[in-house]
């Protein structure tokens, strides 16, 4: 190394600093400090104000896709002449609640989507594609549904009303393990999922194509002894598939919640023993007139059939009616899910007198 090495190095040195110096003030003056900190804070100030801009202007977009891809063809357009005022968007949320829950579903996705096109504020849009996805749901538009609740769980995946929707449409769709998947979410949220779980685990049973016939049966009698619930979709789907084995389990059932499933039952599937040896059963049967009237069982209308068939009145039977213990809505066919509420095991059989001529049955199996 040479001898005069450290003197050039420093000879180097000097024009660099002499530069730095030049180009900036003393760092130990403080009016260098305040306009260091000034200049970032207006630079971290300016590229948050553009970077939500940004973000903005992309979800706009990605939400102007969104509704194109579900245009509405055929529905009046008498929205589309209606120029938009911040003050309609909370009258028209209600409107296209009412139209939604008296069954109007195409006024209510026209109405959602015209205000998703005009409507700025983040939680009112998020409320806005709720509703459609929800109409979609009840209207059938399986699919739809799924997207707009996709759509909602992107940017906010911890809310729980869409995830139970969204695992109603997988139930719908026969998708069991989305469905499956959905319920894990719920759960890690915090949520009482056990009767979902259980209820999935049903259905996968049932619906499995890769399950011969004779597993799927042992499947639902293994459900049904470990767990004890979903007694109707247990007794219907076994006593459509294996009615031997479904007699089996009757002693367990709540044969006064399944009565319209027994009533409606064809004579060729009875198993007359199993149904003497029970005495609601007995009186079904009685009361429909496939063996003798039964005695009473405190069973108002059931004793009422037997009483009229030992007179040799033969014009009377039963016709039912299906109301949601938790929406309070009537319907006229038995249900899993509440079809408006999408509440589960909330079916409550009501049952009422009518004339034979009357009547036309109709086989749930």
């Amino acid at each position: 190394m040479p001898k005069n090495w450290d003197g050039q190095c420093r000879l180097l040195e000097t024009p660099a600093r002499l530069f730095v110096d030049a180009l900036l003030i003393d760092y130990k003056d403080p009016l260098f400090a305040v306009l260091l900190i000034t200049g970032m804070v207006f630079v971290i100030a300016f590229v948050s104000y553009w970077w939500g801009i940004y973000v903005k202007s992309r979800k706009s977009r990605r939400l102007q896709r969104f509704l194109r891809r579900f245009e509405i063809h055929g529905v009046k357009k008498s929205l589309d002449t209606m120029p938009f005022n911040p003050a309609m968007t909370r009258p028209l949320v209600l409107l296209a609640r009412a139209y939604e829950k008296s069954g109007e579903y195409n006024s209510a996705i026209e109405i959602g989507l015209y205000l998703l096109k005009h409507c700025e504020e983040e939680t009112t849009t998020y409320e806005l594609m709720e509703l459609v996805g929800t109409t979609y749901l009840h209207a059938g538009f399986l699919e739809r549904a799924r997207q707009t609740f996709l759509q909602i769980l992107k940017t906010n995946p911890r809310n729980a009303k869409v995830l139970n929707d969204l695992m109603v449409v997988y139930e719908r769709l026969r998708e069991f393990d989305k469905a499956a998947e959905v319920v894990e979410a719920l759960a890690a949220m915090g949520g009482d999922v056990e009767d979902l779980r259980d209820y999935v685990d049903l259905q996968r049973i049932i619906h499995d194509p890769n399950l011969p016939a004779e597993k799927r049966v042992e499947g639902v009698i293994d459900f049904y002894r470990r767990k004890g619930r979903y007694e109707r979709i247990v007794f219907e789907y076994l006593l459509r598939h294996e009615p031997r084995r479904a007699w089996e389990l009757v002693d367990q059932a709540n044969i006064e919640e399944l009565v319209d499933i027994f009533w409606f039952l064809p004579a060729s599937y009875l198993d007359y023993d199993r149904i003497k040896a029970i005495p609601k059963l007995k009186a079904i049967y009685g009361a429909r007139g496939d063996i003798a009237p039964a005695e009473s069982t405190g069973w108002f209308l059931i004793d009422l059939l037997n009483h009229l068939r030992k007179t040799g009145y033969k014009e009377a039977t039963l016709q039912f009616a299906y109301l949601c213990t938790r929406c309070k809505q009537p319907f006229p066919l038995p249900f899993d899910r509440c079809p408006r509420c999408l509440a589960l095991e909330s079916v409550k059989v009501e049952s009422e007198l009518t004339k034979e001529s009357d009547e036309k049955s109709i086989n749930l199996l």
